[in-house]
């Protein structure tokens, strides 16, 4: 900044003579100005960050506030916050991803052909959180009917939609079906009773909180028995009431398909979201689409319920089911204010509904109709965090024939008897009945009743911790979610969905005693959710192991060609995972700074290495591989922001050395850690903080480290990766958060930064990796997959996705392994996925990777700007879109070599401009003063 006020000086004594110096220096000084407001913006929005405290709590604490018992999503949405509006901004990430399908013409891999893709590594043994799975209606009429409704659908809460062809064989496969995006929550799947091609899917998880981290779009539509998918409804479709609307369908709760008289109807309950930002809490996702609707056209057009609180919003829909009489009935969860929840509604014509009675503020209520009595039904609620179950023997006609049904009572001495949901019904709260009219609830765990609750049978457990070993009931996942009854089977045989994937039971019912009467069906089936990836350096073989959502810190040891069986040695919810550079120990870390040392590959040992607690749910570390000291971070109220210094942890050596290091600089906490590999007799520790700045302590090693920042003011947001290129001296650096300039780049240690985001869309980057063989090459992990660019040293790079194997999913993590250019890929729903670093330069259309074709200046202007091109593009699509992603402005000009002047007269603040012709595009940033 004084550099900046010197040069203006200067210029300004020089009078007119320099007068277009002096123009361009001001556009320049008014830029930083904006940088500057949006980097004070940003860390008012953390600091006012309502998720800034509940993340802190331990599990126990956050149960009891019936907070989900994980805080990864309150992280996220702190750290991909749009530092503008100081919320995310994951409805811009829908958008651009049905852009690129409709763009996508051939598949790449990071070599940038099919000799070369990404390779699905696994788990192929464990899954991911289930809520939707379907029996099959057109798998029927096989030459032997015991044959009949053995294929399934399923889908992962963040890893797509599969099939498998038939589940009774434990090593019958999954396959993925393309259509859907895999990167959204699949929640419900339904056929049509009249037409069993006509397949639909419920996209969007409402339950888990954490406002909209798990965002749908709507509902997708089969007509070929689920061979191809397309969508009918839903998505971002805009921002009103001066954005406190994020207007569209983003969550899907339930769909039934309802038979009347040879007519499908459609019923489908799309709820909203409380989306909060930073600075003003009361702003929602979908609020403004939410009910209950009807299509009877196959989705092609739907109309809302008026189905409304007194003040004309709609309610807020959960539930939806068809009673034995054809009767639809819908239950209502809580809005964003906590209201509205507990609400019973029936229609016996599918036009009016009419109110029945409430059932308290339910955060969830789960309805189940009798098979074959009209007058039965079983009613669930989250009410203060629990699970209270009701029963009625007069269809809910008189009060005194509704009755407090008894609760489980699970033998894990660790889930309270008044709660089997363990404070956890408005996650997992299934409710079914089967064909015999038995009752089928889960929690943790499972239980079913054959009497309506006056006895109930334990039929699975999670572990054998606490009271559980002598047990006798099958070991399955904790965290249930769905149970779904094989046709034709009278109710013995289902297909259970939970945090751990898929489970098959012939005999659900009689699980009692008998230890495989449910067992997993998770072959192939990779939607496990992955934060953090390795792969070891010091062997020979393929070693992965990585921190995932509920499945702990997953292993490979001297893994095969293609998918891999995983093991877990601790369970819980895992983190980062460093192997030694002997490979003969490894630490996995897990919620809060919690760093455990394993003897590797033995798995023996297993000692707490951090002392000073703190920490974020899943915890920034690094290890020095040269002189075995871990680093990781130790924030909380009592330590302040710091980080935990760990030596001397080696088994039979002194005593472990636990230090606290803090700094004046840390006026945030970490959110990147790594230290210099080029520097081996002392630690050089590279910290990124939430806040965007960038620190240097040379000899954290040593007592009291002097950190030094080493960014300019241009960082804005939270850093996610710190990679290093060729030496020390070059640093890559990415940035979490939408509405930045995501991707660093600094050949001189940190003197000066270059911005390489080029046409790069609006997304979050998570990870950065350069090609060793081909130091100008990168790849990067983003909410959309991988992304490549062959080369970041031009003025504009471009972008392109690395999709060939892959899927759009989330990439937390990329990591490579120096002795073959072996790359591991690490998704939040699909696993882990690898491929190879080659000399071979991406082989893609030259148009692709044209570099700065076209020029727009000035970048600072009061929406009077000039368009210009190195060569005749002809006429062109201009089109402006705002921060939120709206379309503001389009318009058809010819682009050529000479200037073409536009006019916008829109409002101050920050655009993107995108020129496109044919295939090619370009887009620019520009600032409305």
């Amino acid at each position: 900044m004084k550099d900046m006020k010197r040069k203006l000086f200067i210029v300004t004594t020089l009078c007119a003579l320099f007068l277009i110096t002096v123009v361009v220096v001001k556009s320049n000084f008014e830029e930083d100005k904006t940088v500057e407001n949006l980097k004070d913006q940003h860390l008012s929005h953390l600091e006012k960050s309502p998720y800034k405290e509940s993340q802190k709590l331990s599990k126990k604490e956050r149960k009891a506030l019936g907070l989900p018992p994980n805080a990864y999503n309150e992280q996220i949405w702190e750290l991909t916050m749009d530092p503008s509006t100081g919320r995310p901004m994951p409805e811009l990430a829908i958008t651009v991803q049905e852009e690129l399908r409709e763009q996508r013409t051939a598949l790449r891999g990071v070599g940038g052909d099919n000799s070369n893709p990404w390779v699905d590594r696994g788990p192929n043994n464990q899954g991911g959180r289930t809520r939707g799975i379907m029996f099959d209606p057109n798998d029927i009429n096989n030459a032997n009917p015991a044959d009949d409704y053995t294929r399934v659908f399923a889908g992962g809460v963040s890893g797509g939609l599969w099939v498998n062809d038939n589940i009774i064989d434990p090593e019958s496969s999954w396959t993925l079906i393309p259509g859907v995006q895999n990167n959204i929550a699949v929640t419900v799947i339904v056929s049509d009773p009249n037409d069993s091609n006509k397949m639909y899917v419920g996209s969007g998880e409402p339950y888990i909180g954490a406002d909209g981290a798990v965002i749908g779009r709507g509902v997708y539509r089969s007509l070929d028995a689920g061979v191809t998918w397309e969508n009918v409804i839903g998505g971002f479709t805009g921002v009103s009431n001066g954005g406190q609307n994020v207007d569209g369908i983003f969550y899907v709760s339930d769909i039934v398909a309802r038979d009347n008289g040879g007519v499908t109807e459609l019923y489908a309950a799309f709820p909203s979201g409380r989306y909060v930002e930073a600075s003003a809490p009361n702003n929602f996702l979908g609020s403004n689409s939410r009910g209950l609707y009807k299509s009877i056209d196959d989705g092609d057009t739907w109309t809302r319920f008026d189905i409304q609180f007194t003040n004309g919003t709609y309610k807020n829909p959960n539930d939806i089911e068809i009673d034995v009489n054809n009767n639809i009935w819908l239950t209502t969860t809580s809005n964003e204010f906590g209201q509205g929840g507990g609400d019973l509604w029936r229609s016996n014509d599918g036009i009016t509904f009419n109110f029945i009675r409430g059932f308290g503020a339910s955060r969830r209520t789960e309805l189940e109709p009798h098979p074959t009595n009209p007058n039965i039904f079983w009613l669930v609620c989250n009410i203060g965090g629990q699970a209270d179950i009701f029963m009625t023997t007069d269809a809910f006609a008189t009060g005194g024939n509704i009755s407090v049904v008894n609760e489980p009572n699970d033998v894990d001495a660790g889930i309270p008897a008044t709660d089997y949901t363990r404070n956890q019904a408005f996650y997992n709260l299934p409710l079914e009945a089967d064909a015999n009219g038995n009752l089928y609830v889960g929690g943790i765990n499972l239980f079913v009743t054959n009497n309506s609750g006056t006895t109930w049978s334990q039929i699975s457990k999670w572990s054998n911790n606490n009271n559980l070993a002598n047990l006798q009931v099958p070991l399955v996942h904790a965290d249930q979610h769905a149970i779904v009854f094989r046709p034709g089977t009278n109710g013995t045989e289902a297909v259970l969905g939970n945090d751990g994937g898929i489970y098959y039971s012939a005999d659900l019912a009689n699980s009692v005693g008998n230890t495989d009467g449910i067992e997993s069906r998770n072959k192939d089936y990779n939607t496990i959710q992955f934060y953090s990836g390795s792969i070891d350096e010091a062997s020979a073989n393929t070693n992965l192991a990585g921190g995932t959502q509920d499945n702990g810190t997953q292993f490979v040891n001297n893994a095969v060609p293609g998918a891999n069986g995983f093991f877990d040695p601790l369970g819980g919810d895992g983190g980062f995972t460093e192997f030694s550079a002997d490979g003969d120990y490894v630490i996995t870390t897990y919620p809060g700074n919690t760093s455990i040392f394993f003897n590797y590959p033995s798995f023996t040992n297993g000692a707490n290495l951090s002392t000073f607690g703190g920490g974020s749910f899943i915890n920034q570390v690094t290890l020095d591989k040269n002189l075995d000291i871990l680093y990781t971070d130790a924030s909380n109220s009592s330590n302040g922001n710091a980080i935990e210094r760990i030596s001397e942890f080696l088994p039979g050596g002194l005593p472990t050395d636990n230090t606290l290091i803090t700094s004046g600089q840390f006026n945030s906490t970490p959110s990147a850690l790594k230290v210099s590999p080029f520097t081996t007799t002392s630690s050089t520790l590279f910290v990124g903080l939430r806040s965007g700045r960038l620190l240097r302590g040379n000899f954290a090693d040593l007592d009291n480290p002097t950190f030094t920042r080493i960014n300019s003011i241009d960082f804005v947001g939270s850093i996610s990766d710190i990679e290093f290129g060729q030496s020390e001296q070059e640093i890559f650096v990415t940035m979490y958060n939408y509405g930045v300039q995501s991707i660093w780049f600094t050949d001189d240690a940190g003197i000066t930064w270059t911005g390489i985001e080029g046409n790069l869309p609006d997304l979050p980057v998570r990870c950065i990796l350069q090609n060793p063989l081909i130091p100008q090459e990168l790849i990067i992990g983003t909410e959309l997959g991988v992304w490549a660019t062959p080369d970041y040293t031009v003025a504009n790079p471009i972008w392109v996705q690395a999709f060939n194997g892959m899927s759009d999913v989330v990439v937390t993590d990329l990591d490579v392994k120096a002795s073959d250019d072996t790359i591991l890929a690490t998704t939040f729903g699909r696993g882990f996925f690898t491929s190879q670093f080659t000399s071979q330069a991406l082989s893609v259309l030259e148009s692709e990777f044209n570099t700065n074709v076209v020029t727009l200046f000035p970048t600072i202007s009061n929406g009077q700007i000039t368009v210009k091109s190195e060569r005749d593009l002809g006429n062109a699509d201009i089109t402006v879109f705002n921060i939120n992603g709206q379309k503001v402005y389009d318009t058809k000009s010819h682009i050529s070599t000479s200037n073409t002047n536009v006019n916008l007269n829109l409002n101050a603040g920050m655009y993107f401009i995108t020129i496109s012709v044919n295939n090619y595009s370009e887009t620019k940033k520009i600032i409305i003063k």
